[in-house]
């Protein structure tokens, strides 16, 4: 049999080894996918930890009831360290998959 100048074939072992590297790059980066999902997620949360603050803080200052409250979907919890009648300090606190977090923020009249 005489083989043809323009036939282009691919090996058996060059395919296996095409779908060794395609398989070793999917393994590797799945992890870092992971990763980047629950920094996302976390960083959502935070977002919206700093946007409950500001609602309650400045409903605090102004003691105006006209402001929406903010759309969150994660529960938060408010802690009052220092209320007077100049100074106000809320600590936000929630808990995420893999770590509890706090963000705080002071206001003053």
């Amino acid at each position: 049999m005489t083989k043809l100048t323009g036939e282009k074939g691919v090996f058996l072992s060059e395919a296996v080894f095409s779908l060794l590297i395609l398989t070793t790059v999917m393994l590797l980066s799945f992890p870092l996918l992971v990763h980047t999902y629950r920094e996302r997620q976390f960083l959502q949360q935070k977002n919206e930890a700093v946007s409950v603050l500001r609602y309650h803080l400045l409903q605090w200052k102004t003691a105006d009831p006209t402001f929406s409250a903010p759309i969150t979907t994660t529960d938060f919890r408010l802690e009052w360290v220092k209320k007077d009648d100049h100074t106000a300090y809320l600590c936000v606190q929630w808990s995420a998959p893999d770590r509890d977090q706090k963000l705080c923020s002071e206001a003053k009249k």
